[in-house]
């Protein structure tokens, strides 16, 4: 579980602003972890950076359609980049909740619905509008408003890295990650010393782009293809992309 003073020391170690076993002034180390922070926000755009698909249910209150999305928000999670799926729990109080899929609108179709303000027992999808406000937060809109108690707005997100809030930090991370911080962090702490890269670090073979690959491979979650079950032979089976071929059930 390493620091963000450790990942930064690293990398400064790297490009030669640090011996080993001296301390980087307040102002250097802060200009590192500018710069780390920098690049865990752009890593937060890349479905392959995203360590897990987050389920989360939040209660939806009667007569309610908007509910803001992020830290201290009424959904109270990081902000996300989008939005993987979405489900809906009428009763959340049943012994055997049950959970159906429901849709997540576009922008054209969040448009296309006239009349917004419809209620009913039973949504048939949500519309993120991802506007960015001071709180860091979006908004989460359900079509109908619920009308009823006890349900639930199931969200799939991405999970995104967090940054760090300060130098003593600590970071759990998943295989791979710490490698990928430190080449990374190097190639991009280096320019801002005037200095080049460590050999090997960067370019399209070197060790940044390499291990920024590998967690993005590890990552990846097989998606099932699904032909019209119309074409003769089809029916009843599936591209599976993790097998590499069809799967006929």
């Amino acid at each position: 579980m390493p620091s963000a003073q450790a990942i930064v020391d690293r990398a400064l170690r790297a490009v030669g602003k640090l011996a080993s076993g001296e301390t980087p002034s307040a102002a250097l180390a802060q200009d590192s972890l500018t710069v780390l922070n920098s690049m865990i926000d752009a890593w937060g755009l890349e479905p392959g950076t995203m360590l897990s698909i987050l389920r989360t249910a939040t209660t939806l209150t009667n007569g309610t359609r908007d509910y803001t999305i992020g830290l201290g928000g009424a959904i109270n999670i990081v902000r996300p980049a989008w939005l993987d799926a979405a489900g809906f729990i009428q009763d959340s109080t049943a012994t055997d909740p049950i959970e159906a899929k429901i849709a997540v609108f576009t922008e054209k179709e969040w448009q296309g619905i006239v009349l917004k303000t419809v209620d009913s027992g039973w949504p048939t999808g949500v519309y993120y509008d991802r506007a960015f406000s001071t709180a860091q937060r979006g908004t989460i809109s359900t079509y109908p408003t619920i009308n009823i108690s006890n349900a639930q707005l199931v969200l799939y997100a991405p999970l995104a890295i967090t940054k760090f809030g300060n130098l003593a930090d600590n970071v759990l991370l998943a295989n791979g990650y710490e490698d990928a911080f430190h080449y990374n962090l190097t190639v991009r702490i280096a320019p801002e010393f005037g200095m080049p890269a460590p050999d090997g670090y960067a370019g399209q073979d070197g060790f940044a782009s390499k291990t920024l690959a590998k967690i993005k491979v590890a990552n990846t979650r097989p998606a099932i293809l699904r032909p019209d079950p119309g074409l003769p032979g089809q029916a009843g089976a599936y591209w599976s992309q993790h097998a590499g071929q069809w799967i006929v059930r």
